[in-house]
């Protein structure tokens, strides 16, 4: 026991420092340059040496007087790192919004009109319902596993989770892992545009790193949905089996997955 929590205690320390404590120490580094240059000398490098120079002589007149500084810029780079690991949620959560609904109704016609100038067709469940691209991508896994063999993702992927092989399992991991880094990306963009209120230069910077947020975030959401749908294609049968329903065409057909539905919902 002593060695697991001595390796959990490792880990957790290593994310605390990868995650939090490293990035947030370079905002709050940042914070204060901005802050003592201001916006009428934003990119004055002789006033920031000056101003700094004299913050140094106020912060070594004794050794609890430094001790205290430490442990603020450490307190400062936690709380900084704990407020994006908040944004980033509510970025996720703000990629599959379903509101405004007037948004999401421009993006359904521009969708369905692209769709009839190239002549294409398709179920109107495929057309966009939520208010960004990640968001429908993630929600087509639901929809198209529903219309191929009539089985809810939602309440089939924690299942299947357990019955994954252990090759398949780190993949998704790491996919996963690469979309929740770009929701934290687009978080620290918004906390440094938020520092532009005060030292105009952290807007240009919070910009790219917001764009840079939302590229990454295109790219490794469309890959961790692809790999979702993936296992759902070529793992469903052992999810049958596990719960001893027959496949008598090899696979689960929308029959099939009524039944796997309402023995997942518990008859709800």
């Amino acid at each position: 026991m002593n060695t697991v929590l001595a390796e959990l205690g490792k880990k957790l320390a290593d994310r605390w420092m990868g995650a939090l404590l490293l990035p947030g120490l370079l905002f709050v580094a940042t914070t204060v340059c901005g802050v003592l240059l201001g916006q009428g000398s934003a990119l004055d490098s002789a006033h920031l040496a000056d101003e700094l120079t004299r913050l140094g002589e106020r912060m070594t007149t004794g050794p609890a007087a430094t001790a205290l500084t430490v442990a603020g810029a450490l307190l400062a780079a936690t709380v900084s790192g704990l407020a994006v690991q908040g944004l980033a949620a509510a970025v996720r959560r703000v990629r599959v919004a379903r509101r405004p609904r007037r948004w999401v109704r421009w993006r359904r016609e521009r969708a369905r009109a692209a769709r009839e100038r190239v002549g294409g067709t398709g179920p109107e469940r495929y057309l966009p319902a939520r208010i960004t691209d990640i968001g429908d991508r993630f929600r087509l896994v639901d929809e198209r596993v529903d219309a191929q063999y009539g089985l809810s993702a939602a309440l089939a992927w924690p299942r299947l989770w357990l019955l994954l092989p252990e090759t398949t399992r780190p993949l998704i991991s790491s996919a996963y892992s690469r979309y929740q880094g770009s929701s934290e990306t687009t978080a620290w963009g918004l906390l440094t545009l938020c520092l532009g209120l005060v030292w105009w230069p952290a807007l240009p910077v919070g910009a790219v790193l917001g764009l840079v947020g939302r590229h990454r975030g295109r790219a490794s959401g469309a890959a961790l949905a692809d790999l979702v749908e993936a296992a759902l294609d070529l793992h469903q049968r052992q999810l049958a089996e596990a719960l001893g329903v027959d496949l008598p065409h090899g696979r689960i057909t929308p029959a099939e997955g009524l039944q796997i539905n309402d023995m997942l919902n518990k008859r709800a």
